[in-house]
């Protein structure tokens, strides 16, 4: 198949207007906030929202378009359609679109809407920007049939709060996943179909846009606080449903109600360590819509959640939830998407008779994987490779997150690896294409972030600087794979912004005491002083945008990176020790060099040209001797299964050297695998017993890889860069020029007795079968071949290549 991404459509001008219920998340203006400000006592506000509408017979074609402030989940006629709108800053939001035609009838229909309003930032989510009367919850949709707008929201709608939850904070900053504290009793199941009893809701509060100076009374999108509403540009997902085992409940410890969410994590914690909980093992990890279904008495209450590992510290990492029965039959659905392994419940009721779950059922929704594929001889390594695929799919929703079972988050540097995988092994490239794009918001500053769209993106929390230089490479991607201006010259301000950032920490060529928190790895990489770590990271992100800029026509550009980076180049050369045959990780600030010796620093100064070819040798040895690697992660003791976020270890704790440096060498946890396998590839070494390293992963985390060697998350996208190694190095398949307008295809079976793949290209797929004496090729472009020692171009075509073994 085709390699597509989607293209930039211009904004729908829309009829439809925003709309809400009398409740605002906003206080009124006043002397002390004269446009307006958020108020706490309106949080975590949700509200049900429908439209009935008649139709003489069944259309040809209909699509709903619909947005809210925050969330929103839509049903037609009963039916599920979907949820959005999908991660945004707070700045901008966007738009969905659904294809409804299917779900519609003659007659009588009805558009059912459940909307909520955070308030508290979240992982997914932060507040925009008080505006008089916007930013406080709103909602706008219309339906378009046959070309045409049939319904809008308007104050023709009706609206009601819907009082079945309460109200739930997030538990803190590194745990804010927010938890549901449903009450049945409260809530009507059929309040989305046709027939339902609407006879106390109310008209929609329709919401007209005031600024401070300007426009007043705007009652459609476009306005303030958001600008103008653009297209979803999230992937299109197909839906697996994973019917859950059951089991009989466990009593609880306590048959208190929990009113906040740190109560309930309390309980939920006190029940785990008694050993009052039921456990129900998924068989694997599993991510997206949980909905259990119980029966009971009115009263009873069901606490529990999906997790990754059980333990006393697990709903520290999870979104926890309590529902309290209504009589008889109750099913219950968490607004957001969970992830996990386990769903770990326990029950109270005042009768003595516990309630009984009926059905568990996780409704997975994932990018299907067209157009590519991959196998090998080794079954071992084509396991890696699978669970690998399954990780990132796990970890790529409305962007790549790190994990779907713990914070999900969109880091600015994480998802390098989930783009590149997806571009070998995907011909979908649409979240590939949209990730770098959702990233690119740099602070005023010129930094970016360490995390988008969400409660990290804020300017309170600190940046991680080597963050944005991965983000630089995910841009560089998109150059070198899809070659579409288009794509790439919208981003490349904020890459030259987030380079430019960095120069008033350069000094003899060398970055100093960059402020933020420089991270490069969850390994003892000393960066105190001058890292080199961090100076290579910015080297290569200088060559890269480089390219780029060159590429694009834009010479000036081009020349000032290439000027930086030749001065980094001379000032480079004093972390290399003669002696060790290394570079050293830092520079202190005293002028002497540090003790330790990392993998980051070698395999990154390669890649960035920063190493002289009389030292090629030394580096490759440094990175092929793995018996002188060694990690050790501060997150350890982080995962579920452990002390978990808050009383594990420090993450900011980077141990001094308590090692022999002059034998050992900090190793690259599965995250910075991904640079160190390019540079072994670079240089002529063997990646098949590099790739062995990820048995350990299978072991502890079989269905997913976890985020590091020591632990960490159970499901972690930035661990699966062998997804894409087997792709781009073993089976050597590249693009040789941007684009793939040429493909480069320089195979090394390593040992295997064979290796084949579907490579998607926006040309159409790269077809390629390696065996010791084999080789098949078929092509849609012109292709360079290196393979036993020969060079050969062939043409676009197929291709079927012998090697003679006399």
């Amino acid at each position: 198949m085709t390699a597509t991404w989607p293209s930039a459509r211009a904004p729908r001008r829309w009829q439809g207007e925003w709309i809400w219920s009398t409740r605002s998340g906003l206080l009124t203006p006043g002397p002390a906030e004269p446009i307006g400000a958020h108020d706490p006592t309106q949080f975590d506000q949700r509200v049900l929202l429908r439209r009935e509408f008649s139709l003489e017979a069944v259309p040809r074609t209909a699509a709903l378009y619909a947005t809210a402030d925050a969330r929103y989940i839509v049903f037609i006629n009963g039916e599920r359609v979907g949820a959005g709108p999908g991660r945004h800053d707070s700045d901008s939001l966007t738009y969905d679109e659904w294809d409804i035609a299917s779900l519609l009838r003659p007659g009588r229909n009805v558009i059912a809407v459940m909307a909520r309003f955070y308030g508290d930032a979240n992982p997914w989510w932060a507040p925009s920007r008080p505006s008089h009367t916007m930013g406080g919850g709103a909602f706008a949709a219309e339906l378009e049939i046959d070309g045409e707008v049939v319904v809008a929201t308007d104050a023709r709608w009706l609206v009601t709060d819907c009082e079945a939850w309460t109200v739930a904070h997030p538990q803190g900053l590194l745990a804010s996943q927010p938890a549901e504290l449903f009450d049945a009793r409260l809530f009507d199941p059929t309040w989305m179909a046709l027939d339902a009893d609407v006879q106390s809701w109310l008209p929609a509060r329709v919401i007209g846009e005031q600024s401070v100076i300007g426009p007043r009374g705007r009652t459609t999108p476009g306005g303030e606080p958001y600008g103008a509403l653009l297209p979803s540009r999230r992937p299109q997902t197909t839906g697996t449903l994973v019917d859950l085992p059951r089991a009989a409940l466990t009593p609880s410890t306590s048959a208190r109600t929990a009113e906040s969410t740190t109560t309930l994590v309390d309980l939920l914690s006190a029940d785990i360590t008694a050993g009052a909980v039921t456990v129900i093992d998924a068989g694997r990890i599993v991510s997206g819509r949980l909905r259990l279904t119980f029966s009971g008495a009115a009263g009873d209450i069901v606490r529990g959640g999906l997790l990754e590992a059980v333990g006393p510290a697990a709903f520290e990492s999870a979104a926890p939830l309590q529902i309290v029965l209504a009589e008889g039959k109750t099913v219950f659905e968490p607004f957001d998407s969970v992830g996990g392994r386990y769903l770990v419940l326990s029950a109270t009721s005042a009768s003595g008779a516990l309630p009984r779950l009926v059905r568990a059922e996780v409704h997975e929704a994932h990018r299907p994987r067209q157009g590519a594929h991959f196998a090998c001889s080794d079954e071992e390594l084509q396991r890696i490779v699978d669970v690998s695929l399954r990780t990132v799919d796990l970890s790529a929703v409305d962007a790549y997150i790190d994990c779907p079972t713990r914070e999900q988050r969109a880091w600015t540097g994480d998802s390098i690896v989930h783009q590149s995988v997806d571009l070998v092994a995907t011909s979908d490239w649409s979240l590939a294409a949209w990730n770098p794009a959702l990233l690119a918001r740099p602070r005023p500053d010129g930094i970016l972030p360490m995390a988008a769209a969400g409660d990290f993106a804020s300017p309170r929390i600190p940046t991680i600087p080597d963050w944005s230089l991965h983000w630089v490479a995910s841009v560089h991607n998109l150059y070198r794979y899809t070659g579409d201006p288009a794509l790439i010259m919208p981003l490349l301000p904020a890459v030259e912004s987030v380079l430019r950032w960095f120069l008033p920490s350069l000094h003899d060529g060398r970055l100093a005491e960059v402020p933020g928190w420089v991270l490069i790895d969850w390994s003892p990489v000393q960066v105190e002083g001058s890292s080199a770590a961090l100076t290579a990271l910015w080297a290569r992100a200088l060559r890269q945008f480089s390219d780029i800029a060159r590429w694009l026509g834009d010479e000036g550009r081009a020349a000032w990176a290439d000027r930086v980076w030749a001065e980094v180049e001379v000032g480079f050369e004093a972390f290399w020790d003669a002696g060790r045959q290394a570079y050293r990780d830092n520079i202190l600030t005293d002028g002497t060099r540090g003790r330790s010796v990392s993998e980051h620093v070698a395999a990154t100064a390669f890649l960035a040209g920063l190493v002289p070819p009389t030292r090629h040798d030394a580096i490759r040895a440094l990175l092929t001797d793995r018996e002188a690697m060694f990690t050790r992660s501060p997150l350890a003791d982080h995962g579920a299964d452990s002390l978990g976020p808050s009383a594990g270890a420090p993450v900011w704790r980077r141990d001094a050297p308590d090692w022999d440096t002059e034998s050992l060498v900090v190793g690259g946890q599965p995250f910075f695998r991904a640079v160190v396998h390019d540079a072994v590839a670079a240089l002529g070494g063997e990646l098949r017993p590099l790739y062995r390293d990820w048995t350990r992963l299978l072991t502890s985390g079989p269905t997913a890889l976890r985020e590091c060697w020591e632990g960490g998350s159970y499901c972690h996208g930035w661990s699966a860069t062998v997804a894409r190694d087997v792709i781009v190095h073993t089976l050597g398949v590249t693009p040789a020029e941007p684009g793939y307008r040429t493909a480069r295809i320089a195979p090394k079976l390593e040992g295997l007795e064979w290796a084949e793949a579907r490579v998607p290209t926006p040309h159409g797929d790269i077809v390629l079968r390696v065996e010791p004496e084999l080789l098949v090729l078929d092509t849609p472009v012109p292709a360079h071949v290196e393979w036993n020692g020969d060079v050969t171009t062939l043409p676009a075509g197929s291709h079927r290549i012998t090697r003679d073994l006399r």
